[in-house]
């Protein structure tokens, strides 16, 4: 099977690039920066991970997409769903949050999720996202965004964040 990659033009970006937004790229660098890194950080804890895996996953992947990428509309960066995804597989597979366990099911779970998702580009399988309606999509990012709060909020009064369903979670904020 031969699969290419045609969007992909190693090299497009840094030879078209234009000298006089340096100083303009560099200032928002230095903004998204400072607001995407504790992002980065809070996620990789509800992912099961130490904070400072946020930050690895925050800085070296958007420098190797900003020297290789063709798109400068594309946003790149870790993001709260996959986040609370593999915090809830840890939880199904009974893996407790930063774990040495945890460090080692992580990697793996992430190469799988990698590898499937070479696979589904190579077979065009993106096209199937086209019939998720707005309204589920609308509900499952509340969902996420929603998890993520309540997960959050015992730290807010000194405690450690909370992990379950709603209930779960709602009786760890009580607590």
């Amino acid at each position: 099977m031969n699969i290419s990659f045609p969007n992909v033009q190693i090299g497009y970006t840094l030879k078209n690039y234009k000298k006089e937004n340096l100083p303009k790229d560099i200032l928002a660098g230095i903004i998204i920066a400072a607001v995407s890194i504790p992002i980065s950080m809070g996620y990789a804890q509800i992912a099961g991970l130490p904070a400072v895996y946020g930050l690895y996953g925050s800085v070296f992947p958007i420098i190797v997409f900003a020297l290789f990428s063709t798109s400068p509309q594309f946003i790149f960066g870790v993001d709260a769903a996959p986040a609370a995804l593999v915090g809830g597989a840890l939880l199904s597979f009974e893996i407790e949050a930063q774990s040495a366990e945890a460090m080692v099911v992580v990697p793996v779970l992430t190469f799988y999720v990698g590898a499937w998702l070479l696979l589904f580009f190579a077979l065009g399988a993106g096209k199937l996202v086209n019939f998720i309606s707005k309204p589920v999509m609308g509900g499952f990012i509340s969902g996420v965004c929603s998890t993520v709060i309540l997960m959050q909020v015992p730290k807010l009064f000194g405690g450690t964040a909370g992990t379950g369903e709603l209930f779960e979670l709602l009786e760890h904020i009580v607590s």
